[in-house]
This record gives C-alpha cells, structure tokens and sequence, in this order.
C-alpha cells in the first residue's frame, strides 16, 4: 500500500470513528395539562393589567424554551415592542389583531381569528390589541421573557410606577 492510500484510510477512519459523547442534556420531563390543570397568575407588570399567564412549560425567566397561555381582556392594546428573541403564538380563542411597526395602526393591523399562528423574528417592532371580546392565545420563545417597548413611556410598569 502506497503512502497517499494509507494517509487517506487513515482519514477515513478519523471521521468514522466514534466521538466522545458531549455532556448529555438535563433531563425534560413531559407536560400533559387539561385545563383544570393550569395555574393563572397575573402577568408580570411590564405587560397590560388584567393579562394573566399559566406557564405550560420552562421557566419563563430563565435561558430555555418556554410556553405560555395568555388570557388578555377585552380593549387591551400592547403598545409597539420587540424581543430579543423569536417568538410564535397560536390564538385559541377570540380574535387578536397584530401589526407590524412603531405606532398602533389599527387600519394596518391583521386580525387573527381562532386558529391562527403567527412567528415574529427577534427584534421586530409590534404591536397587538383586542377589541370586544378577550383572547387567549399559546407563546412559545426562547427565554428570559423581555420586552422592550419603542416608546419607554408605553412600558405598563414605569405607567404603574407614576400612579400615586
């Protein structure tokens, strides 16, 4: 056997040969919740008063993959923010109407119905509100939770925090 042939078994077998095993990841347990099952709180108050959350799964304010069931009122209007993150979320009832920009345009705003989805990039400005009826929706994102409102003004917990 020539010295080019021996070289490129070699090879070979370097790239065929097992690899140690990376450190396992933690263990993730299954979740099967019926809605009886979840646990409401109210929403932290850097969201709108009266959202409450029930976290299906993760820990919302921790590095992960979380979801979240939202319950938000009816007239409640997410002021123009971003994450950091990517986020998606899936309407289960209600309608919850979501546009894309720095201000509230309710002319420019879609309105999603009962079974729909929407996946949003990190760092993309947007705002969402309800109208007559309550939403729930599922939010799925890698975490910590943060949001970031364009207008610091709009952020609820700095309007909360001037409230006497």
């Amino acid at each position: 056997m020539n010295t080019t042939c021996a070289i490129a078994l070699l090879a070979l077998s370097l790239e065929l040969a097992p690899t140690p095993a990376a450190a396992a990841p933690p263990a993730v347990a299954a979740v099967q919740l019926a809605p009886g099952d979840l646990k409401w709180m109210p929403a932290p108050p850097v969201l709108p008063k009266g959202v409450q959350l029930a976290v299906l799964s993760g820990n919302p304010f921790a590095e992960g993959f979380a979801t979240l069931r939202l319950k938000i009122p009816p007239h409640t209007t997410f002021a123009p923010h971003w994450h950091p993150t990517a986020e998606g979320f899936t309407v289960l009832q209600g309608t919850f109407h979501v546009g894309m920009g720095d201000q509230v345009d309710k002319a420019a705003a879609k309105a999603l119905p009962a079974m729909s989805y929407a996946s949003l990039p990190a760092m993309h400005h947007h705002y969402a509100y309800t109208a007559d009826e309550g939403v729930v929706i599922d939010l799925s994102f890698y975490g910590p939770f943060q949001i970031h409102y364009v207008h610091p003004a709009d952020d609820p917990s700095r309007v909360a925090a001037t409230k006497p």
